[in-house]
């Protein structure tokens, strides 16, 4: 555990999900290529991928606010690039629902580590916790019910590292940002978000890399550790 503020007294901690509750990388990976597949079949496009990556960009593009929601933003990648195939209604309604239910079911066939669990239970008993993801899991859809607020990116406000979500999370805790103890493994979109809102900042590090190694870290966490249970010394 590394010291960079001196931490503050906190009522809240708040959690980002992929990446630092479990590993986001392997299920997330596996998730696309399901997709990817069971679109390709249903829409009878054998160069689906390619293409609906490229209208996928696209989006991103002419709509940034739009692509905050991971979720809406798939959709609507999915949406156009059927139109564009010169899809009916019908067929793109029917395409949309199946090929969404198909991606996040796989989405959210991920196993949290027990570490995790008993972490988060324990913290509960002091602590009022809160999820920030800016992804799309329901945790209660894998096994996390210890949350008091979840909060999505795009669903309940903007992305991080913009100050939305945390200063959402003070509002319905009638708690200062200062008060909130933000736990997440990235340096952008965690911690400077979390210090930019007035939050204090843990970053886990689960590289074998150093933080002068990261330059995207434009600001100090509050500290740094390398597992969760390094919270419950706190």
């Amino acid at each position: 555990m590394k010291f960079y503020r001196n931490l503050q007294p906190f009522k809240v901690i708040s959690f980002d999900l992929d990446d630092t509750l479990y590993d986001n990388h392997d299920v997330i990976r596996h998730a696309v290529s399901r997709f990817v597949q069971f679109t390709e079949a249903l829409s009878q496009c054998p160069t689906f991928e390619t293409e609906w990556l490229n209208w996928k960009d696209r989006i991103a593009q002419e709509n940034p606010l739009l692509s905050e929601d991971v979720t809406k933003w798939r959709e609507e990648a999915l949406r156009q690039f059927l139109k564009a195939k010169g899809k009916n209604v019908a067929e793109i309604d029917r395409t949309l629902s199946h090929a969404m239910e198909e991606f996040l079911h796989w989405r959210h066939q991920i196993d949290v580590p027990q570490a995790s669990l008993k972490v988060l239970n324990q913290l509960k008993t002091h602590y009022k916790l809160c999820a920030i993801t800016n992804g799309n899991v329901d945790p209660l859809r894998i096994g996390l019910s210890q949350f008091d607020l979840i909060l999505r990116a795009g669903e309940h406000g903007r992305a991080k590292p913009h100050e939305d979500l945390f200063h959402k999370t003070a509002r319905y805790f009638n708690v200062s940002p200062l008060e909130i103890l933000h736990v997440g493994d990235n340096l952008t979109t965690d911690v400077q978000g979390a210090i930019q809102a007035g939050c204090q900042a843990v970053w886990i590090n689960l590289s074998d890399k150093h933080l002068v190694d990261f330059l995207q870290a434009t600001l100090l966490p509050t500290l740094e550790i390398n597992h969760l249970t390094e919270l419950l010394w706190l």
